[in-house]
């Protein structure tokens, strides 16, 4: 049952963080800024995935400032302030910083939270951070914070159903918020940018090819109920790869579009081929 408690993060309830939630599917849908009021960088090196063992938060800040241009557009005024990023553990925070510069951030398919919500559920205190886009799904961290070493970087829980289940099911997804934040924005770059290539129900066999050139980036699979993707790099490339003993999914995305024409070479079955 909801709780109330007053502060930052909303009362407690699961209310409060639907109003939330439908906050950031209207920022989600805003236009996004048209081809040639911004400038396009040099294609994104693979620099970044040298640090995702390391330090995922600096791998998450390389990919975002090379694969996401600048925009000249003011600030976003429901964006959370800096008192309220002190509040929140190092990779959230960096996130809304990084949003700050790449607006593209607060645009994703399936939204962050502006303002990520407190809601308690049967299994204790959560700080909802991100929600599916069709509400039928959120993403969490243990709240409030207890000041333990798992709060530097929390386990992050999918909750299916949050908003209609008295009796939502729960998942504890396999890496932590720092990795996390790094899956979650390699699926939304992988699956949905300017020049994308897209090939389904492929032999897995023929993904050998791809293998001398793609660099596999070191995290498990997102979402392993829903596919399970991989995610690889290639310089200005980026590609999400879900596959079981016999069929494959692969969906890449570049910036450039003269980056796809290496994948020509493959006569892969594309469902989309932008190049």
């Amino acid at each position: 049952m909801d709780t109330k408690e007053a502060g930052p993060f909303g009362d407690g309830t699961s209310a409060d963080a639907g109003d939330a939630a439908a906050r950031a599917w209207t920022a989600a849908s805003r236009t996004p800024p048209a081809p040639g009021t911004y400038v396009e960088g040099p294609p994104l090196s693979v620099e970044w995935v040298d640090h995702v063992d390391t330090d995922p938060v600096r791998a998450l800040e390389m990919l975002v400032l090379g694969w996401y241009p600048a925009e000249d557009a003011p600030p976003d005024p429901d964006a959370p302030a800096d008192d309220v990023l002190a509040l929140l553990p190092k990779a959230l925070a960096a996130f809304h910083r990084l949003a700050r510069v790449r607006p593209a951030l607060y645009r994703f398919c399936h939204p962050m939270l502006l303002h990520p919500r407190h809601v308690t559920r049967r299994d204790g205190g959560r700080l909802v951070f991100a929600v599916e886009n069709q509400g039928c799904a959120d993403w969490s961290i243990p709240w409030p914070s207890r000041g333990g070493p798992e709060d530097v970087d929390p386990p992050v829980w999918l909750t299916e159903d949050p908003y209609d289940d008295d009796d939502p099911e729960t998942v504890l997804e396999a890496e932590p918020l720092s990795r996390f934040l790094l899956q979650f924005t390699l699926k939304q770059a992988s699956g949905i940018a300017p020049f994308n290539a897209w090939t389904y129900v492929m032999p897995t066999e023929r993904l050998e090819l791809l293998w001398r050139f793609l660099r596999p980036v070191p995290l498990s699979p997102y979402m392993p109920a829903y596919g399970g993707h991989l995610f690889y790099a290639a310089p200005g490339l980026l590609a999400s790869i879900s596959a079981d003993e016999n069929h494959a999914d692969a969906a890449f995305g570049t910036r450039h579009r003269e980056t796809l024409a290496l994948l020509k070479a493959y006569d892969f079955p594309w469902s989309r081929f932008d190049a």
